[in-house]
């Protein structure tokens, strides 16, 4: 199994630890950087990828909206959209910053946040609470009086996965918002097909972090590593990686520590039996680190003795 080499602190608690990362090189970047500065060996295992609609009629209509001002909203609730839009803004000779005009526009966390301001684009909205789908409905300002310059908009538009949750739609729709939800982009079991895969390549991905240095690794050797106990976590960075990984690897053993990016990974990890170590408070390469972190202290601290052992 090919390993990175520790190259941070070896006193930091992550020293030596094997983490499984379910992501391909272009998008793992910033967290194998973060892993790997704490001491860990961070391992890739692409498990989803990412392709263009069948067809882009609905998505190129909602962006020929966008660039019309039709919008008061646009929510970004990924990473992968944002590649998803660019890579389509490109295809229709434009781009993304300048299709979003003034329009405002809401990003679910923080990460995805910079890779927007990265592009040239504004945020005007990421939660301050819970950085999910759930913490963005919780902030989402109340709609105002109606202008007459925006009699012809339609309030949000909703650009994300074919798989997506209604969370945001229903909880915009319920606080008096009109909601357009798109498909940008289909998720698949890794590889994508390459004529439809995912390829625009963000101005945040710094050739220093794209993770490339790591040859990836299979699902055998993944379930050989586990059954040798060389893996110590995986880190789950999606609802469909968990479901992925379930399916391909079902009876996961305690020793393996498994991390969620965000509360929606931990729910669905939990409906189909994961047992989750720890949930980053924030879906950040930090904040996931530190989650691990916190899972140690879990798996290494002293079992309470029972009522038999104190008497």
């Amino acid at each position: 199994m090919p390993l990175l080499r520790p190259r941070g602190n070896p006193g930091s608690p992550l020293a030596g630890l094997v983490v499984v990362l379910p992501r391909s090189a272009d998008r793992a970047g910033a967290m194998v950087a973060e892993l790997a500065g704490r001491g860990a060996e961070p391992k890739l295992m692409p498990l989803i990828d990412f392709e263009e609609p069948e067809s882009s009629r609905e998505l190129d209509e909602a962006l020929r909206m966008l660039g019309q001002g039709r919008f008061e909203w646009m929510v970004i609730t990924s990473i992968t959209t944002v590649r998803a839009l660019k890579q389509r803004a490109a295809a229709l000779g434009t781009t993304l910053k300048a299709l979003s005009g003034d329009t405002k526009i809401a990003a679910v966390g923080s990460g995805t946040a910079a890779v927007l301001v990265a592009e040239g684009l504004h945020v005007d909205l990421v939660p301050e609470g819970t950085m999910d789908a759930v913490g963005l409905v919780a902030d989402w300002p109340p709609p105002g009086e109606p202008r007459p310059e925006t009699a012809l908009r339609t309030n949000v538009f909703l650009p994300q996965a074919d798989i997506a949750a209604d969370t945001i739609f229903e909880g915009l729709m319920d606080k008096g918002w009109q909601v357009l939800p798109v498909v940008a982009y289909h998720t698949v079991d890794h590889p994508a097909r390459t004529e439809r895969r995912l390829s625009a390549v963000l101005e945040s991905a710094s050739p220093a972090l794209t993770g490339a240095e790591l040859e990836p690794i299979t699902v055998e050797e993944f379930n050989r590593g586990v059954a040798e106990k060389a893996v110590d976590a995986v880190v789950l960075t999606s609802p469909s990686v968990a479901r992925r990984l379930h399916q391909l690897a079902p009876d996961l053993p305690p020793h393996v520590l498994l991390v969620a990016i965000g509360n929606s990974t931990a729910r669905e990890a939990g409906t189909l039996g994961l047992e989750i170590a720890a949930t980053a408070t924030a879906p950040t390469p930090a904040g996931i680190a530190d989650a691990l972190t916190e899972a140690l202290k879990t798996r290494t601290a002293p079992k309470p003795k029972d009522d038999d052992e104190l008497s």
